[in-house]
């Protein structure tokens, strides 16, 4: 039988490659839209469900209580990006493209990222790390924490990416919940130049993604941690 609510946006993180050649480790990472219900029939998700969420909604944003917040999960309310409309308009920007939108968001959002790594890094059990539609705050936080492990570029792009053949679906389960469609034509795709431009900031920072984070209030200890949950103890040859 076919899963109405199966969300079309989750996934595991599993088999990124770092730097040095190792890879995420499977039922660690998932990121996702908004959950429906918790049934992930359909889905190539294999541990379920997880200890932790990280909800990056405001919370005006919320059509249905929280599908995971049950005994044995705990759900963190992290929103990002509440001061961000305002800043924007300061700007000049009514409407911005994807890449004003993820700078300014990755500016304005930076402490509450840095607090994400703690939570992840002290989890027990899978993470689960979503917003909305799952792409554009979560592939922010999603790929800062990569970066921050190691994972080379080029997989935390094409993660990211990897939304793109998502989105029908997704935006038309998004319309059926009763969320409305973003105005802004800009914020209905994923733009390989939008992240680009996060992740050169973040990576331009002395130290890296893990000095970007430091800077704004991370744990060094945490961030190793981090390194430690996701990432397999050694070197995987490429198969």
């Amino acid at each position: 039988m076919t899963n109405t609510d199966a969300p079309a946006n989750l996934r595991d993180l599993r088999g990124l490659r770092t730097d040095d050649g190792r890879i995420v480790r499977r039922g660690v990472l998932y990121r996702s839209e908004a959950l429906r219900s918790r049934d992930v029939t359909g889905t190539d998700v294999a541990v379920w469900p997880p200890t932790t969420v990280i909800d990056l909604r405001a919370p005006e944003e919320y059509f249905a209580a929280h599908p995971l917040d049950v005994d044995g999960t705990v759900v963190h309310a992290v929103p990002l990006g509440t001061r961000l409309a305002p800043a924007l308009a300061a700007a000049g920007h009514d409407r911005p493209g994807l890449a004003v939108a993820y700078r300014h968001l990755a500016e304005d959002a930076a402490d509450e990222i840095a607090r994400i790594v703690g939570i992840v890094a002290r989890a027990n059990g899978p993470v689960l790390v979503h917003c909305t539609a799952g792409k554009d705050r979560t592939g922010i936080v999603v790929a800062v924490l990569l970066r921050a492990v190691g994972v080379r570029r080029e997989d935390v792009l094409a993660d990211y990416l990897h939304t793109g053949a998502n989105l029908p679906r997704l935006w038309a389960a998004l319309t059926a919940a009763g969320v409305p469609t973003p105005r802004n034509t800009a914020l209905l795709g994923v733009q390989a130049e939008a992240l680009e431009g996060v992740l050169d900031e973040v990576d331009a920072t002395d130290g890296g993604a893990t000095g970007w984070l430091v800077e704004h209030g991370a744990d060094p200890a945490d961030v190793e941690r981090l390194a430690t949950r996701l990432l397999s103890a050694a070197y995987v040859p490429a198969g």
